[in-house]
């Protein structure tokens, strides 16, 4: 195979001792004399298509941008990936999930109807729940979460025992 992930770290790492300046190829990592250029030129393209590299551009007089084998960039991506905690891209992809009041009451009816309650109690939380104003929801959903992350001990002992 032509991809090599030993091959891309060592072209990784030359990109980023670099940064932010590109990477000559072959001035910054010695790819060996085992590496054939279709391996390198495999390996160059995979990780410039991950975003992690780019190959650098040349401005002609004329104002036209060309592609030059003179080296590669490593990308803020590429400086990421290589950072032990996930570099900026680890604080800034922070991703917040809002939930509609309706989807809460859906999710919650449906675990009301499949719980093992009796038939009355199940009917009798489901009419409760569908007058619940949306703070009564949000507020519910809290003491639900709460109660659930302080039962994570049980939940992970009780995963390890299924997978054994």
């Amino acid at each position: 195979m032509k991809l090599d992930r030993a091959l891309q770290k060592r072209i990784l790492e030359a990109a980023a001792e670099a940064y932010p300046f590109p990477a000559p190829h072959g001035l910054y990592f010695d790819l060996g004399a085992t590496e054939t250029n279709e391996r390198v030129d495999a390996n160059l393209c995979y990780l410039a298509e991950h975003g992690l590299i780019k190959k650098c551009i040349e401005i002609t007089g004329d104002g036209f941008a060309l592609p030059t084998n003179n080296g590669i960039q490593c990308t803020k991506s590429g400086m990421d990936f290589l950072a032990d905690d996930g570099g900026l891209s680890a604080v800034l992809g922070v991703v917040t999930i809002k939930i509609h009041e309706d989807t809460l009451r859906d999710l919650l009816e449906r675990k009301i109807l499949e719980s093992d309650a009796p038939p009355e109690e199940k009917s009798r939380l489901v009419q409760v729940l569908k007058g619940l104003s949306a703070e009564a929801i949000k507020h519910l959903t809290l003491k639900l979460l709460d109660e659930g992350v302080g039962r994570l001990p049980a939940a992970v002992a009780l995963i390890g025992t299924f997978l054994q």
